[in-house]
């Protein structure tokens, strides 16, 4: 432990010298790596950006494959040690969900000369506070040109980064989106399939957005949907309108998984859906999910959590 001096006191700082923070943590490398070579996780371990900076310099980081980073407190410094590591540059699959990466630093990596990690099949930002200027950014990235799966759910983001999906000359191998706890609307959602880009997407999740009975109605219209087969959404304020054109839509034909429960349609919506002559794939169909059945879904102390703009 580091020795800090305040005056004439002397004590013992409880904070971990940076040689000793690379010397705990690359024992825990070894020790799992053991066990799995190429996967690696360490979520909810309050490491920050000096574990990130031992990380990307660790030799034996370059058989790894897939690394959980979730629920820590890396920041923007961290998520550049990460991305600018030549011990990573063959990673695939990267967990970064709650942490405290910033919409700056997302952008200063994306438009990054100096990063080594770009062949990610698998990305989660969830629960970072990001707004649309990162998921912009990210999108329009070529580092993520190789992307099959993108998590970018509870965050502040909303139509343009819909857009900038819609328009994308990188994300043409998405297959797995989730969106899920945004401010997407009708108006994303016209963006979001209007440009081809996201021909070969299979699930997506836009749950708890802003859908609404338009932007529902907009989605199973919308003649250049992807061939989904799985498709959330639940928790979108969808009234009868909305489910009856899910129910009746032509274009979601290949759908095996459907999620709408937590919203408003009745019995006429249900029985549209469930009764449907048009999804005739479907394996999985949620039309009744409430709260009361979990009651871990909504912090009653902050009904904002539910949806957002549900104080509208």
């Amino acid at each position: 432990m580091a020795i800090s001096r305040d005056g004439n006191t002397e004590y013992v700082s409880s904070e971990p010298t940076f040689e000793e923070k690379a010397a705990k943590l690359e024992e825990e490398i070894k020790k799992q790596l053991e066990q799995t070579p190429a996967q690696l996780e360490l979520k909810g371990r309050y490491y920050a950006a000096d574990e990130m900076t031992i990380l990307a310099q660790c030799e034996p980081m370059r058989s790894v494959r897939v690394l959980d980073l979730s629920d820590n407190q890396i920041d923007d410094a961290g998520l550049k040690a990460l991305f600018e590591g030549v011990a990573l540059e063959q990673l695939e699959e990267l967990n970064l969900s709650i942490n405290f990466i910033t919409t700056a630093g997302v952008q200063a990596v994306a438009q990054s000369d100096a990063i080594k990690i770009k062949s990610l099949k698998k990305l989660a930002l969830e629960d970072n506070g990001l707004e649309d200027a990162a998921a912009v950014a990210l999108i329009n990235s070529s580092i993520l040109s190789h992307l099959e799966s993108l998590s970018l759910g509870w965050n502040e983001i909303g139509n343009e980064t819909a857009k900038a999906l819609g328009q994308s000359a990188t994300m043409k191998k998405l297959r797995v989106l989730d969106l899920e706890r945004n401010y997407i609307s009708e108006e994303g959602v016209k963006d979001m399939f209007s440009g081809g880009a996201l021909a070969q997407l299979e699930e997506l999740n836009l749950s708890s957005n802003k859908l609404d009975d338009a932007g529902t109605v907009t989605l199973a219209q919308t003649e250049s949907l992807p061939p989904f087969k799985v498709l959330f959404l639940t928790n979108n304020n969808i009234g009868d309108e909305g489910a009856k054109a899910i129910g009746e839509s032509t274009q979601l034909t290949h759908l095996e998984k459907l999620y709408m429960g937590r919203n408003y349609f009745g019995e006429t919506g249900g029985d549209a859906v469930y009764n449907t002559k048009t999804l005739t794939n479907l394996k999985t169909l949620v039309l009744k999910d409430g709260v009361e059945t979990n009651p871990a879904f909504v912090n009653y102390s902050r009904p904002e959590l539910l949806r957002p703009g549900y104080e509208d």
